[in-house]
């Protein structure tokens, strides 16, 4: 069982990187003239707890599983998930200078958690995931009306990827997870008459929170289907 100090000092300590991060995300150095957007940013009290929150979770499951070398990758991903969840809500864009070399660091930080547990052959189950998530969403993003962009396009191997090193019931739970929640966002907007059914919809904060219902509930789904 993780330490509750353990769990307390890391989210506080990110708290405090969500918190400065949100400060940067608000004064919308991200925007470029393409997104022709004239409200505000935004305000980022909720950046910071977050944050921190997500960033709890992460330190409760990679606890459980014992793979604290993989602790660095998912806190990354924590940050990440705020940062691309404020640009994607506020644009309805995955920034490719955001996406891409976060994604490259988080993957060489799961191949340095995968030699600090050798023998596991979790880089394995790492390169399904991000082939299973990546290709799913590559056919949609091909296909006409497929909902998905090129930015959740490059998103989905990384995710995948972070999923299948917990394994591929992780993988599997995250990516009908994201497919779930972004189903229900689309039905719960079009009823509220906030958007039409041509109106482009965030796609991104769906992926990564389908993404941490994996992370932080695939072991107790399991449980509770096995009976145990």
């Amino acid at each position: 069982m993780t330490p509750w100090w353990v769990v307390v000092v890391v989210a506080l300590v990110m708290g405090v990187v969500g918190h400065l991060t949100g400060l940067r995300l608000a004064t919308g150095g991200y925007r470029i003239n393409e997104d022709e957007v004239d409200r505000p940013p935004g305000h980022p009290w909720w950046t910071g707890p977050a944050t921190g929150a997500l960033s709890a979770l992460a330190v409760v499951s990679v606890g459980d599983h014992g793979a604290w070398a993989s602790l660095p990758p998912f806190l990354l991903f924590a940050w990440l998930t705020v940062g691309l969840v404020w640009i994607d809500l506020d644009v309805h864009r995955l920034p490719v200078g955001l996406v891409v070399p976060t994604g490259a660091a988080l993957v060489l930080l799961l191949g340095i958690a995968s030699l600090a547990t050798p023998g596991e052959g979790r880089w394995l189950t790492a390169v399904i995931g991000a082939a299973v998530m990546g290709g799913t969403y590559l056919v949609l993003g091909l296909l006409p009306g497929g909902g998905v962009g090129g930015g959740d396009v490059r998103l989905a191997p990384v995710l995948g990827a972070l999923l299948g090193w917990l394994g591929i019931a992780h993988l599997l739970l995250g990516l009908m997870a994201g497919f779930l929640i972004g189903g229900l966002t689309a039905i719960l907007l079009l009823a509220g008459r906030r958007v039409g059914l041509k109106s482009s919809i965030a796609y991104g904060p769906a992926m990564c929170l389908g993404a941490w219902v994996a992370i932080g509930g695939t072991s107790r789904i399991l449980t509770w289907l096995t009976g145990g």
